[in-house]
């Protein structure tokens, strides 16, 4: 099954940013200045490391957190420490990741901003989960959902309770994960949010997959998809028809299982990704062989063959 849906904490580190702004450290006649250059520093580096460009992201985040301690910004340098920790945990670095928000979140609690507290609270729950540390990450979040909610902070706290959910599931605790989707899902839905509301109605789907209530999981992938297609989200589209084909097959759908996987693979080869196409192009092969159309299963095996992967029969 499909890993859950994290919601990142990019877009929710600039609203926090623009909130602790103005009580950075930085000289009076520079702090005008300097600021901006920040936030474009943490906004260039964002935009490469969500397309998988850590490199770049690196680079810039690094140029942030030097020009925040040459000018003693603290607030500055809470932020780049942050990223920095999102950039070690896609390079696949752990230890770094917690080492670099454990010191983000010193600092911000050593300045008494609560707002820069959360955020560096959340990135290290998501560290921790990333680490394989889900009971730590599951106390961290709870201490941030509390401190969320004394914020009267409502797009944060969604966040943090989809992700607390996940946590939630990794520990076998599926009550409790269940309920922190739905309400991370209501939040989500009062704010207008719909981008998280996706992330939580394709955790809710996994849920149910995972309890085997198949056709609430089916509704929810269905609901998932309407709302992906409505933002234009083509990446999750596929990743949605994929959940659709899996669902479908597991109902006995073969039919109608065929089709989501066809749209899936083909929106995946579309976009590129052409290790994720082949997996579904092996499971057109498997429904169509299970139908025994022959000359459906000689069209897909030329196409699996094009794509340059060695397949047997499954």
């Amino acid at each position: 099954m499909k890993p859950g849906a994290f919601i990142w904490f990019c877009a929710v580190g600039l609203g926090a940013w623009t909130a602790c702004a103005g009580c950075a450290a930085a000289p009076r006649d520079q702090g005008a200045a300097l600021v901006p250059e920040l936030q474009q520093l943490h906004l260039r580096g964002q935009h490469f490391l969500q397309r998988g460009d850590a490199t770049r992201a690196k680079a810039l985040f690094e140029k942030a957190k030097q020009l925040a301690e040459r000018h003693d910004d603290r607030l500055g340098l809470v932020y780049a420490l942050n990223d920095l920790g999102a950039v070690a945990s896609a390079e696949g670095a752990p230890v770094q990741a917690l080492k670099l928000h454990r010191e983000a979140l010193s600092i911000a609690e050593g300045q008494g901003q609560p707002p820069a507290v959360l955020l560096s609270l959340g990135h290290l729950g998501m560290a921790l989960q990333q680490a394989g540390q889900s009971e730590e990450a599951i106390a961290v979040y709870g201490r941030a959902v509390g401190l969320a909610r004394d914020l009267a902070d409502q797009r944060m706290e969604a966040v943090l309770l989809n992700n607390l959910g996940l946590a939630q599931q990794e520990t076998g605790a599926l009550g409790d994960a269940e309920r922190s989707f739905r309400q991370a899902l209501d939040l989500n839905r009062k704010l207008g949010e719909r981008q998280a509301e996706a992330a939580n109605l394709v955790n809710l789907g996994l849920a149910a997959e995972r309890n085997g209530a198949l056709v609430e999981a089916q509704q929810r992938f269905e609901e998932t998809l309407a709302l992906d297609k409505s933002l234009g989200e083509t990446r999750h589209i596929a990743a949605d028809l994929a959940h659709l084909s899996r669902v479908s097959e597991q109902r006995g759908l073969g039919s109608i299982a065929l089709d989501y996987a066809k749209r899936a693979y083909r929106g995946y080869r579309a976009l590129g990704d052409l290790d994720r196409a082949r997996g579904e192009l092996q499971r057109v092969l498997k429904l169509v062989r299970e139908q025994g159309d022959q000359r459906e299963i000689e069209r897909f095996e030329a196409e699996l063959r094009s794509l340059g992967a060695n397949h047997t029969a499954p």
